[in-house]
């Protein structure tokens, strides 16, 4: 059980993760309710077979045995890195989950706070999202997409001699729970991995740009993300960020050698892996990260942006890496508008001149290697800590 509920991550930098406590500490512990029957099936191990999962090291159950909620509860229990799960599921039950969840979080006095992981519901779809702790990889992708367009808009504004007050109220606010929405969303529950949202007087603010990332297997959820936050929250504008790891990562079939202190053998690896990414990144390849035969982190075979606005049927789509290589027309901005982080009824206000805002391709995607390499420690930390 070991290799499943291994659900930590590990002297990350603040700037990233600040924000939420691990779970190591309440590794290996269990819950049962005597008040809902939903709540014992928690304690069942799940298939390393089944896509929930992405561990070779497993207890042996047939998935079959096992319904979509009893996976759900199992992923919230216990949060394995790097999981999501999506499945319809009508309100009621829902609302059943939500419940046995909260029982759990209150046993093991877990902190509103912790952010991962994260149970959403989709009121229009009838969808449940259930999003484990992510990697590097995820976090910094959404971040720094968050952080580029902002800078960009300030810098915009300090360029035009616009008052600070204007550029200070457009604020990046990470990954955000929004509950409550407009028309069939009402009763959905959504957290973004990131928002800018702009600050009215007094302590209110508004969600204008959200952004949702995943991998490539997930685009279809990535889509009702998307059309909860335009529909549902009325956002301006939603960016997708879509990453395709081949092959996706799964732990060594073996157990870890007990040689060595941690600290050694981590930093034996990092400074192997650090010489890979160094010569890789100068090339422009997003290769695989291989050590001590075992692939860490798979080939970044593609990733790309998508902007999705309201009343567009498609998207603009920014190819930021193909076979593996960087794209060699980067984009310079994502087609976002100063008018897109200000609210309509406040734009009169604000009196400034819309224009583009502008956008690091290339560093984005040199942020995007380097979020490859700290992927690749904690997967290879995790393995060695066990």
């Amino acid at each position: 059980m070991d290799a499943l509920v291994a659900g930590f991550v590990y002297e990350v930098s603040p700037i990233f993760f600040s924000s939420y406590d691990h779970w190591d500490k309440h590794r290996g512990k269990r819950f049962k309710s005597d008040s809902s029957p939903e709540c014992t099936t928690s304690t069942t191990a799940v298939s390393s077979t089944t896509s929930v999962l992405s561990t070779d090291m497993s207890p042996v159950k047939d998935e079959k045995e096992l319904s979509d909620y009893d996976r759900a509860l199992y992923l919230l229990e216990n949060n394995p890195p790097e999981q999501r799960l999506d499945f319809h599921l009508p309100y009621s039950q829902y609302l059943k989950l939500e419940e046995c969840w909260a029982k759990i979080k209150s046993a093991r006095n877990i902190s509103e706070d912790q952010k991962y992981p994260y149970l959403a519901y989709n009121s229009f779809a009838e969808y449940v999202t259930v999003v484990t702790i992510p990697r590097d990889l995820h976090e910094i992708a959404a971040w720094e997409l968050g952080i580029e367009n902002i800078n960009g808009a300030r810098k915009y504004l300090a360029s035009n001699g616009t008052n600070a007050s204007v550029a200070s109220r457009i604020v990046h606010a990470g990954s955000t729970t929004t509950v409550g929405s407009f028309g069939n969303y009402a009763r959905s529950k959504k957290q973004a991995d990131g928002t800018i949202k702009y600050k009215r007087t007094g302590a209110t603010s508004e969600v204008m740009i959200a952004v949702e990332v995943g991998y490539s297997e997930h685009y279809a959820a990535l889509c009702r993300d998307k059309d909860m936050w335009i529909d549902g929250q009325h956002v301006k504008v939603c960016i997708l960020v879509c990453l395709d790891e081949s092959p996706r990562f799964r732990n060594p079939r073996t157990r870890p050698e007990n040689i060595g202190v941690v600290r050694e053998r981590r930093d034996a690896m990092a400074q192997a892996v650090a010489e890979t990414v160094e010569r890789d990144t100068s090339r422009g390849y997003f290769g695989q990260i291989e050590y001590q035969g075992h692939k860490w982190v798979g080939d970044l075979k593609d990733a790309f942006i998508e902007v999705w606005r309201a009343k567009k049927r498609h998207p603009v789509r920014y190819q930021l890496i193909q076979n593996s290589w960087r794209s060699n027309r980067l984009p310079k901005t994502v087609g976002l508008k100063l008018r897109d982080f200000i609210p309509d009824e406040d734009w009169e206000a604000a009196n400034v001149v819309d224009d583009s805002i502008s956008f690091d391709g290339d560093l984005y995607v040199h942020n995007l290697r380097r979020a490859m390499e700290t992927t690749a420690d904690e997967r290879y930390m995790e393995y060695i800590s066990r």
